[in-house]
C-alpha cells in the first residue's frame, strides 16, 4: 500500500486563512502605495530645489551639479525592491487556467 503525500493547494485552505492573507496583502499593497507618494513628492521638491538652486549659482548645465540624481537613484532602487517584496508576497488562491481545464476533463 503506498500513500501519496503532497502538498495542500492553496483552495484547501480555509475561507478565514484565505481572508486573513489577502488583507496583509491589502495592507502591505497600501503601504507601498504611500512610499511611492512619499517617493515622487520627495522627489518633486528636491529636483526643484535642486533646479533654483543650480540655475542661481549659473551651473544647471554641469551635470556634477544635479545632486539630486543621487537620491532619485538610491531612493528608487528602494521601492523598487519594496515593490518586488510586496509582489512576492502576493496570495496564490486561483489554480491556472490549464489545471482547472484538466480537473474539468478528468472528473467531466
Amino acid at each position: 500500500m503506498t500513500t501519496s503525500t503532497t502538498a495542500p493547494s492553496s483552495i484547501d485552505q480555509p475561507v478565514d486563512e484565505r481572508e486573513e492573507a489577502a488583507r496583509r496583502y491589502v495592507q502591505q499593497l497600501r503601504v507601498f502605495y504611500v512610499h511611492a507618494a512619499v517617493f515622487v513628492g520627495s522627489m518633486a521638491i528636491n529636483i526643484a530645489l535642486n533646479l533654483f538652486v543650480n540655475l542661481q549659482a549659473g551651473i544647471a548645465d554641469e551635470w556634477s551639479a544635479w545632486w539630486s540624481i543621487w537620491a532619485l537613484i538610491g531612493w528608487g532602487a528602494g521601492i523598487a525592491v519594496h515593490g518586488f517584496v510586496v509582489r512576492l508576497n502576493r496570495p496564490s488562491f486561483a489554480v491556472s487556467t490549464w489545471e482547472q481545464r484538466q480537473i474539468e476533463r478528468i472528473l467531466g
